[in-house]
């Protein structure tokens, strides 16, 4: 058995001794416990005695940072002193992890060590959740790095609580139909809803992204989806068109139409309106059961693509709110316009909602945020509700 590493425990949350029964290994020593009255901190960090300082701070982040800072510039190595609480400080240094914690009361810091790990030597990643399995990009630091770290499907608790609403509002038969996933990314909404909620649906995928389509065809062969799927390599539009798509590398699903700091590449695509495909496929507006739009700031365009769609089925509708993009695209009162014809008669926050706040408000509130400076998807979604 080789020799205990001696850890310096700098807590001032008070809670320090629990923190260690629960999270350190048995092995583990324990040498010195800080407190914030002490009034030797400096003098035992830089004795230097130890393998590893654990800091357990609570809103004292910045006072640690300056400390940390000092000592950097005093030529002292610091690559072994962590915030406790913090799993991108523990990702930093691996050994760490392995030398100190428990992995099974640090599974979350585990897998997401074994994520970051993997990504640097393959072109792509995968994971596995609630018996779903997903292929992305490594560099995808948002939809497939979430999951890997929460073990959860991204998006899962939207998508319960929507089919919850649509049951709800609407009484929704699902026992045959399409799930719309417009702006599908990998697959994780489609192939989660019509996999775990609604069996018997099939789904209709569109996704723009060349590469984000690969994935999607692959993720859909992998969870046996791929007979009971359609998926479309275009964006959905009010015209048939084609614009200028900027992507993300380190967030494909936030691959959009509009311009930001993140979105650096560009890709030409294919634009169409929702109501000529459903018109060229003959899939009538009855058969659609849910439609689901995360496209970046594109909603509204989208929509008016899809007239004929609503105003022959006001079907349940989930969708990002993006008002700032709705209002810079000159479409935000048609929008509203079409959605009221429709027969939407008002909304829903669906995180307020998911937080117990179940309040529903008018469509014409929607026009309230016409000028804000919400950026996409900074308030979350909002489900649309028909003569409530």
């Amino acid at each position: 058995m080789g020799q205990a590493f001696k850890v310096v425990l700098w807590d001032y949350t008070g809670h320090g001794a629990k923190w260690i029964k629960q999270f350190l290994k048995q092995d583990v020593e324990i040498i010195r416990t800080l407190r914030p009255d002490d009034p030797d901190q400096a003098e035992v960090i830089l004795r230097g005695d130890w393998d590893y300082v654990l800091i357990l701070e609570k809103d004292t982040r910045e006072i640690f940072e300056e400390m940390l800072k000092t000592i950097r510039a005093m030529n002292f190595p610091t690559e072994n002193i962590i915030f406790a609480q913090d799993t991108s400080s523990w990702l930093k240094n691996p050994a760490a992890i392995y030398s100190l914690l428990k992995p099974d009361k640090c599974d979350n810091i585990y897998r997401a060590m074994n994520f970051f790990n993997h990504r640097q030597w393959h072109n792509y990643n995968s994971c596995t959740v609630e018996g779903l399995s997903y292929v992305a990009t490594s560099k995808d630091d948002y939809v497939i790095a979430s999951m890997y770290m929460d073990n959860k499907n991204f998006a899962a608790d939207e998508m319960e609580t929507f089919h919850e609403l649509a049951k709800k509002y609407y009484n929704v038969d699902d026992s045959a139909g399409y799930f719309l996933d417009l702006g599908a990314n990998i697959g994780t909404t489609g192939i989660y809803f019509t996999k775990k909620i609604a069996q018997n649906l099939k789904l209709l995928a569109f996704e723009p992204d060349a590469q984000n389509f690969k994935l999607l065809h692959v993720n859909l062969i992998l969870n046996d989806m791929y007979n009971k799927a359609i998926a479309v390599n275009y964006g959905l539009g009010e015209t048939f068109d084609e614009m200028t798509m900027y992507r993300n590398l380190k967030n494909p699903g936030g691959n959009g139409l509009f311009k930001s700091e993140e979105n650096k590449l560009t890709e030409t695509i294919k634009i169409i309106p929702l109501d000529a495909f459903l018109a060229e496929y003959k899939i009538a507006a009855q058969e659609v059961k849910y439609i689901w739009i995360d496209t970046e700031g594109f909603e509204a365009q989208v929509l008016l693509g899809a007239k004929n769609l609503l105003m022959e089925n006001a079907a349940p509708l989930f969708m990002e709110f993006n008002p700032m993009m709705w209002n810079k695209s000159g479409r935000y009162e048609k929008m509203i316009a079409l959605l009221k014809a429709a027969g939407y008669t008002h909304w829903i926050f669906v995180q307020s909602f998911m937080k117990g706040k179940k309040f529903l408000f008018p469509i014409d509130k929607l026009l309230e945020y016409r000028n804000s400076n919400y950026w996409i998807g900074s308030l979350g979604d909002i489900f649309l509700i028909k003569n409530a």
